[in-house]
């Protein structure tokens, strides 16, 4: 996904005094001078810094991007460019409620959590990938709902795939967006009534490995307790509907693995090879973490070998430790690799292997 310059404009706030002072330059105009000619000056004055400022923002590929889909300029308190990772607003006195809405149009989308207040409470929103993921922290937000119509956006969505609604030992709330496919994503705050809303557009795929360092897979009870030792971590649902935090992710298994050693809780921590916007696996336990790397690196041993001695290798190394449900996915590999040509290998050496499993050569291949 394209990332922000830093040397550009990451977010424009509009200020607050300029309707105010709009309408300031026209009812003093009209209290000071009765004359017509003088009233007309005034307002046409404080339409020109209105005009000047508008302008300006025109003038700003940054800044008109970031203000396409702004219908009301009167309410916006501020907008965040495309891809900001990092937003941060709101008004850090403002304790309430917030609810999660979706709205849909022809080329994007978007979320509004609405506050119950005139203005937004703070609020940071984080845009992170691999996978595609904003979170929105909420320090003094003490309850969410999210709508009806957010659950039925998963059906219905382009980009969105999860909406999720956290809680975090420091006791904020949390709101994180899952994103099915790449999204570009913008922020946007207003006020009267305070809400925060996340636009969502067609982003460019970005089809890359990265390895991450992260926890293994547990409930959400359990995660709240994990955050306390990794209070910076990403938090991220796994296929199996478990929850983990993600402490790094890294551009080399290498270097994930340096991370690794350099963490105290090394135990608990593991690193996974993820593809695009692939979430992560489901892994309750070290030993099932261990047993999927072995599947995937057998995997790909049957993909690349032209001839049976390196899965004799490979069997001969890992086979008599491995599991149950591992040895079975082993011997089955090895049936389909000799099925078609059986009869040009010594079926009686290598029923060897199956035997560790309980199993035979002859009905394997017969099956």
């Amino acid at each position: 996904m394209k990332r922000p310059n830093e040397s550009e404009l990451l977010y424009v706030e509009i200020p607050e005094e300029l309707d105010v002072a709009i309408l300031r330059g026209v009812q003093n105009g009209k209290r000071i001078m009765n004359h017509k000619k003088y009233v007309q000056r005034t307002v046409a004055g404080a339409a020109a810094v209105f005009a000047i400022f508008v302008g300006s923002i025109n003038a700003s590929p940054a800044l008109a991007a970031n203000l396409e889909d702004v219908a009301v300029l009167g309410s916006l308190v501020r907008v965040f460019r495309w891809n900001t990772p990092e937003a941060e607003g709101g008004q850090t006195d403002v304790t309430a409620k917030a609810a999660v809405s979706f709205q849909s149009g022809a080329d994007s989308e978007q979320l509004t959590l609405t506050f119950d207040a005139a203005n937004a409470a703070a609020y940071k929103a984080s845009l992170a990938h691999f996978p595609e993921t904003v979170t929105l922290t909420l320090p003094s937000t003490q309850e969410v709902g999210v709508l009806e119509e957010v659950n039925q956006a998963r059906e219905n969505s382009r980009f969105i795939k999860s909406v999720y609604v956290l809680g975090r030992a420091d006791g904020a709330s949390q709101v994180q967006i899952e994103f099915d496919v790449t999204a570009d994503v913008a922020v946007e705050e207003y006020k009267d009534p305070g809400s925060i809303v996340v636009r969502l557009k067609e982003g460019e795929f970005v089809g890359q490995n990265v390895y991450s360092l992260r926890t293994l897979s547990m409930d959400q009870d359990a995660l709240t307790k994990m955050q306390k030792d990794f209070p910076d971590a990403r938090i991220l649902r796994d296929d199996g509907e478990g929850w983990l935090l993600e402490i790094g992710q890294y551009d080399s298994e290498q270097a994930a693995q340096d991370a690794l050693k350099a963490q105290s809780a090394q135990d608990s921590l593991i690193v996974e090879t993820r593809f695009g916007n692939n979430v992560p696996a489901h892994y309750e336990s070290m030993e099932a973490f261990q047993d999927a790397k072995l599947e995937t690196e057998y995997s790909q041993l049957l993909n690349q070998s032209m001839t049976i001695d390196p899965i004799l290798d490979f069997l001969d190394k890992h086979m008599a430790q491995a599991s149950d449900s591992v040895k079975d996915t082993l011997l089955r590999g090895l049936t389909g690799f000799i099925r078609d040509d059986a009869s040009k290998y010594d079926l009686d050496a290598l029923n060897r292997y199956y035997q560790m499993a309980g199993q035979d050569i002859h009905q394997a291949l017969a099956s």
